[in-house]
């Protein structure tokens, strides 16, 4: 079959073939919804992504989600999202030379090397941290973000740019959490008891954050800055204008991105990181994509337990290792975050000792700095930022 032949309909609806087939999207998140989205992003010959899900799939999903995998491939991949939604997705790519690769993990310790390759972020998940995450990183590599959700019938869609003073997902959704807040930390485990979503829903909201994505590989920006929700039972549709908000806790502007020498060994631990900037920048802060838990009580047993990660990690699971967590106890820290590192002076022993690949710096990816005269920018670090996410592959003939 011709690739003529293929998207012969595609291009008479004012699609462009191939520059589909060159785009590079990101989509975080592959429930019902990611899953939606990817599908009408692959039969439309998008030939290049980037998946992101940690978690595994519950039989109560086979009714919404498209690329539910049969018990063959849930023995043969373990049930994960990520892996079998990437092979599904590689099997009804219609671009010429799809390449699809994934990670089993969260976006926060993936890092944002996978943001800056991208031509578009799609955000489909469930937690207000994760977007919130994704909306600051994104602008901050000027990348453009589509992110939605729904409950039941009801479903909204927003589009944001990635260009300085543009509103942002937080400009009307400010609210995060610290883990060092029990009752933050209590209404976060609240809000993640959502109504299930439906197939009808979760068909025709991933239909609408397609059409966006695409768009926007087009040079369509027409829906920046405006939010779309509706309820899909009683076929309603409403669209509001989103204003930029002066009080929005979010990053607003896009930083300049500095690269490290490759000459440089790479760094493992936080002391290495400062090291290398040191050698960059006299002086200045290193600040983190999201704050470093260095100790934090179980939430089951109470005992304190030595994290040395990102905060997202330890409230995936914040249990110790006695009550099946992934955290061992200890005696001698006390609770707290570190939400930026001095660059000058003798480091706090916790922190220096934190691996960079447990706070999302891996090699390839960016940290942010601040120099001593106020400028920010990021430091990309020595390394190929997708070496590390495996590559999905079609069965031979």
């Amino acid at each position: 079959m011709s690739e003529d032949a293929l998207h012969s309909r595609s291009i008479l609806a004012g699609y462009d073939p191939t520059r589909l087939a060159r785009a590079q999207v990101l989509v975080v998140g592959l429930g019902a919804l990611g899953q939606n989205i990817l599908q009408t992003l692959a039969l439309s010959g998008v030939g290049r992504f980037l998946l992101i899900d940690f978690d595994e799939f519950e039989d109560h999903n086979a009714t919404r989600s498209p690329f539910f995998p049969s018990p063959a491939e849930r023995v043969r991949r373990g049930g994960r999202k990520a892996s079998c939604v990437a092979h599904r997705a590689l099997a009804v790519n219609t671009a010429e030379s799809p390449e699809i690769r994934f990670r089993e993990t969260t976006v926060q310790r993936a890092g944002d090397g996978c943001i800056r390759w991208a031509d578009v972020v799609v955000s489909a998940v469930d937690g207000i941290r994760a977007r919130a995450w994704l909306s600051e990183r994104a602008r901050l590599h000027g990348k453009p973000l589509v992110e939605g959700g729904f409950a039941g019938p009801e479903y909204n869609f927003s589009a944001f740019s990635g260009e300085r003073g543009a509103n942002c997902y937080r400009c009307f959704n400010p609210a995060t959490f610290s883990s060092m807040s029990c009752r933050e930390y209590a209404r976060e485990a609240a809000r993640r008891n959502v109504i299930p979503a439906i197939q009808s829903t979760a068909s025709v909201l991933g239909g609408m954050m397609a059409e966006q994505v695409m768009n926007l590989l087009h040079g369509d920006e027409s829906a920046y800055g405006r939010r779309f929700s509706g309820d899909i039972r009683r076929a309603t549709f409403r669209r509001s204008n989103l204003l930029p908000n002066p009080q929005c806790p979010g990053e607003h502007e896009p930083l300049p991105a500095r690269r490290a020498p490759e000459s440089l060994s790479r760094p493992r631990t936080v002391a290495d990181l400062v090291d290398v900037v040191r050698e960059q920048t006299a002086g200045g802060l290193i600040v983190p994509s999201e704050p470093i838990v260095l100790a934090a009580p179980c939430t089951r047993c109470r005992n304190l337990c030595q994290v040395r990660a990102g905060e997202s990690a330890w409230t995936l699971d914040s249990r110790c290792t006695a009550c099946g967590g992934p955290w061992k106890i200890t005696a001698a820290r006390h609770p707290g975050l570190t939400v930026m590192i001095e660059t000058d002076g003798e480091l706090d022993a916790d922190v220096a000792a934190t691996q960079l690949a447990d706070i999302g710096i891996p090699p390839g990816g960016h940290v942010m700095i601040a120099a001593p005269d106020t400028t920010r920018h990021l430091l990309q670090l020595p390394g190929d930022p997708v070496d590390l996410w495996c590559l999905a592959a079609r069965p031979a003939d």
